[in-house]
């Protein structure tokens, strides 16, 4: 996890987000000045005794509608007034929390003359840099150039991952297909170069260089790598470059040794964590089902209203450890949607879900009722999405390492469904699964929050299926 958070895409990102937080808490100190000289009379000098926690809390928060709006999305190519619009929300709706926090802690307050001067400035100073960011950080930076070693490198999505997405860090050069130890000669790309790698790597600038597993077995190769290694060049397996861009596991690319020892500095059920997560899930579970008790109602009148059937669709799953439990979900599909079919993927578009139905999965609303799972600690907030012991039993012959799923507790939500596509498919579990082993390798409190952003994030833009 580390390696994919110090990646150099995430480094622009947090470059954008502290320069954010600089903007924000500047014009909060300008808001202040404004009001003080203007308004009251007084001296910049009596500024600094009105600042409290508050303005930390204030610019946190403006931090996280920011991103729950995409606003840290750099692959996201918006048009100029777009960009607008969606920052002026962004803070709007940042203000209307803040305002909230007022009735909640009487003591923190701003004032309307700092929320008036604030808005606007807040939106033209996060407008203005994000002009800047595009046309400094992302259109002129340049990108690392990189070296694949090994065919099997190829076979992986990695180079179309590389190539779909302008803001990647990272030029490939080529793949590396044949290496004589003797002579030094490469094949790189289907063309011969008799000088060696490292003359290779000196003349046409290589900065990172990633090893297949079929290339790993040359002694000369990799000793000629452990120069390059020493001289500043990035080295890395294949298996740790997939995760570092994708965080997400190659399951068929890494072998049972990979898997017993990655890691080993750290817990696979750290104590302090699993306790923290479920005292989490407790309080939001219990927190969620009096907050969105009208909601709850709501809906179901109008699935009792638009459709025929029980309000709520009980299933058995699959949880920790493959114990069954009873899945509980608003009913989204007709009536006896397998009577005719069997257990079947749901597809995009499918036909057994009915129009309210398909409001409700893409904007998630459909998972509401298992805070009552989360509750019994059958789930929990944030892991795999449990699945059916009928197409576990498939998926379990067909992928590798597939039921190390079932060692944590399934969740509402998942780092597969805010990172991938639907899975409706074995193919598509298959990329699933590749999220899954990534999330159970990382998992922690800070990465259970950040999934629980990313999925209000889904909610918002009705990105469910």
């Amino acid at each position: 996890m580390k390696l994919f958070l110090s990646s150099p895409h995430k480094k622009k990102q947090y470059l954008l987000l502290t320069v954010d937080a600089i903007i924000i808490f500047a014009v909060f100190v300008f808001a202040y000045a404004f009001r003080v000289v203007v308004f009251e009379g007084g001296s910049l000098d009596a500024i600094s005794g009105r600042f409290s926690w508050f303005i930390i809390v204030a610019v946190f928060l403006h931090l996280v509608t920011l991103y729950i709006f995409e606003q840290y999305n750099i692959e996201l190519k918006r048009p100029m007034v777009n960009l607008f619009v969606w920052l002026t929300i962004s803070v709007l709706l940042s203000v209307a929390f803040i305002a909230i926090l007022f009735y909640i802690f009487p003591g923190a307050k701003l004032g309307r003359v700092i929320v008036f001067v604030h808005i606007p400035l807040a939106v033209f100073g996060l407008f203005i840099w994000r002009i800047l960011f595009n046309k400094i950080v992302l259109e002129k930076s340049q990108k690392n150039k990189l070296l694949m070693i090994g065919a099997d490198c190829s076979e992986r999505d990695i180079t179309h991952f590389i190539d779909a997405y302008t803001v990647i860090n990272y030029e490939l050069l080529g793949v590396m297909s044949g290496y004589d130890e003797d002579s030094g000669t490469l094949n790189v790309n289907g063309k011969e170069y008799g000088a060696g790698i490292v003359s290779y790597v000196r003349e046409f600038g290589v900065k990172t260089i990633v090893i297949g597993e079929e290339l790993k077995k040359s002694r000369a190769l990799k000793n000629e790598l452990i120069g390059l290694k020493f001289a500043g060049i990035e080295i890395f397996d294949f298996p740790t470059f997939y995760q570092k861009l994708t965080a997400k596991v190659p399951v068929y690319l890494v072998g049972e040794d990979w898997v017993l020892f990655s890691h080993q500095d750290r817990s696979f059920h750290p104590a302090i964590y699993l306790k923290l997560k479920r005292v989490f899930d407790i309080t939001f579970s219990l927190t969620g089902l009096f907050v969105t008790a009208p909601i709850l109602l709501v809906i179901a009148l109008v699935i009792k209203a638009t459709s025929k059937g029980d309000v709520i669709f009980r299933q058995e799953r699959l949880g920790f450890n493959e114990k069954p439990f009873t899945l509980m979900k608003f009913r989204t599909m007709v009536v006896d949607a397998e009577r005719e079919s069997g257990p079947v993927w749901t597809k995009t578009n499918d036909a057994r879900v009915t129009r309210f139905g398909s409001f409700l999965r893409k904007s998630r609303l459909d998972e509401l009722p298992q805070f009552v799972n989360i509750l019994k600690g059958e789930m929990s907030f944030v892991g795999p999405r449990p699945i059916r012991r009928y197409f576990a039993e498939q998926l379990g012959e067909k992928i590798p390492y597939y039921r190390l799923r079932f060692t944590v507790k399934p969740g509402v939500t998942g780092w597969a469904q805010v990172r991938g596509d639907y899975a409706g498919s074995v193919e598509g579990q298959l990329r699933k699964m590749e999220y899954e082993l990534f999330y159970i390798q990382h998992r922690s409190f800070f990465i259970d929050c950040f999934i629980m952003l990313k999925t209000i994030q889904t909610m918002l833009f009705r990105r469910g299926q």
